[in-house]
């Protein structure tokens, strides 16, 4: 009986045990749902104005979130009410800022907004105002329709011929976007989109009607379909090898897009005996070439592109995870050229496993046996591991910490600190006489020798 009862004891020991892991990972599954509602909810918000001036709103400091209510009381409330509170929402159903780094062409001086090219001109030329975190932008709009003095009017894309505006009152205009997921890309919808609103723009415009226009989503992620769950697979051990891949133009630069490997870059020139090839072409690479496969710590990239000589080349990268720093990197590049195979180093190319890593223009990278050949990027992106998403990860640029212009700063004021360190020592060493002169007395001689 006793033998039975340490039995029966121990077994209702291992269901506890059991009951407890279980309610660890449950725990733990609502907290990271809880985290990923969280982000998914911090959504942009773009404004601009043919009529009004922003100064009477609050500025948005960076890594700060405007709240629902107070995105409601301090902005939405204000643009909706006076004699000229007109305003337009232009609803989309996903944006983010990683949106705007992937799609806009941001590290471009010379950018036209890429796929928001008609946004940036609205920005750019009216009174325009950008907040970059909104905690649900979506449900501000709905509790503003709801309290809304004036008429309200429901737009689905581009028809806004046929609604009639009263002069009279205010006017709340909901421009309901399509949706960027039934895009084949998220680039063709952004576009889309943003063509859709500078039509609506264009025809109030037309119409003389003066406006306050707000750009935003219902979220910062878009719903995953089945399709794309298939797609997203995690990665094991055992190397993947060709894996599916595309080639998309985008932003004035290709886009080579797998589910394990990005590469965005806008241009490539090569210097190979003392002749410069330029590919600067967003169809140069040819899309037949491109091999991709990755594992946990490993990947590989190769793909063929033409240069403006009509040269054909063929660039190949392996990259991996050091065990130690957790930093992965490019080990081994080359490059074909008229059927000859150079290595050449890109060590630089270097981030934390799940960063990409950015270089607005990656310098001359040479081979470590001579001044054979030279390869250079512009506008280059990569990123081997942790892809989620078909979207670029926070970036790791290539600008050190400490700048030529940093340094230039450090110098100059060390200089002028030791100039006023200077000058303080001068003024201690100044000391005041100790005789001085009585008039009733005897006048004060001094020896030469004193």
């Amino acid at each position: 009986m006793a033998t039975k009862g340490k039995g029966r004891s121990r077994e209702l020991s291992r269901e506890r045990d059991i009951c407890q892991i279980m309610e660890a990972i449950g725990r733990t599954l609502i907290i990271l749902g809880c985290f990923s509602f969280a982000f998914s909810t911090k959504v942009p918000v773009l404004l601009w104005s043919s009529s009004r001036s922003f100064a009477d709103l609050p500025q948005s400091n960076a890594g700060k979130t405007v709240l629902s209510t107070d995105f409601t009381q301090q902005y939405l409330k204000p643009l909706t009410t006076g004699k000229d509170g007109n305003l337009v929402v232009f609803m989309q159903d996903k944006l983010s800022l990683q949106d705007f780094t992937q799609h806009a062409d941001v590290y471009n001086p010379e950018s036209d907004g890429g796929v928001f090219k008609n946004i940036k001109g609205f920005m750019d030329d009216l009174s325009s105002v950008s907040l970059p975190s909104v905690h649900l932008p979506g449900l501000a709009v709905d509790e503003t329709i709801k309290k809304f003095k004036g008429k309200v009017h429901q737009v689905k894309g581009q028809d806004i011929t046929k609604i009639g505006l009263d002069t009279a009152v205010p006017n709340l205009i909901i421009v309901t976007l399509n949706s960027v997921s039934d895009s084949p890309t998220e680039a063709e919808g952004f576009k889309k989109n943003d063509e859709a609103i500078a039509k609506v723009i264009r025809h109030l415009t037309k119409r003389d009607v003066k406006y306050t226009a707000l750009y935003t989503a219902r979220t910062s992620q878009a719903a995953e379909s089945s399709g794309a769950e298939t797609k997203r697979k995690l990665l094991s051990t055992q190397e993947v090898s060709n894996v599916q891949s595309d080639v998309v133009n985008i932003a004035n630069g290709t886009l080579i897009n797998s589910t394990c490997l990005l590469m965005y870059m806008r241009s490539i020139t090569v210097v190979f005996q003392n002749k410069t090839y330029i590919s600067n072409k967003t169809d140069n690479v040819n899309k037949t070439s491109v091999s991709i496969s990755c594992s946990n710590n490993t990947a590989n990239l190769n793909f063929g592109f033409k240069a403006d000589t009509d040269d054909r080349m063929t660039l190949s990268m392996h990259m991996a995870v050091g065990n130690v720093s957790g930093y992965w990197s490019v080990v081994e590049a080359s490059l074909t050229v008229k059927g000859q195979t150079n290595d050449f180093s890109l060590d630089s190319v270097s981030a934390p496993k799940g960063f990409s890593y950015h270089c607005s223009s990656l310098g001359k990278a040479g081979n470590s046996t001579g001044a054979n050949i030279t390869v250079s990027f512009d506008g280059f992106q990569l990123q081997p591991f942790g892809v989620m998403n078909y979207q670029f990860s926070d970036g790791w640029d290539c600008i050190p910490f400490f700048t030529e212009v940093i340094w230039m700063g450090i110098v100059s004021m060390a200089v002028v600190l030791l100039i006023l360190l200077h000058g303080f020592t001068m003024l201690t060493s100044v000391t005041t006489q100790d005789r001085f002169d009585d008039p009733k007395g005897k006048t004060i001689t001094v020896n030469v020798n004193e």
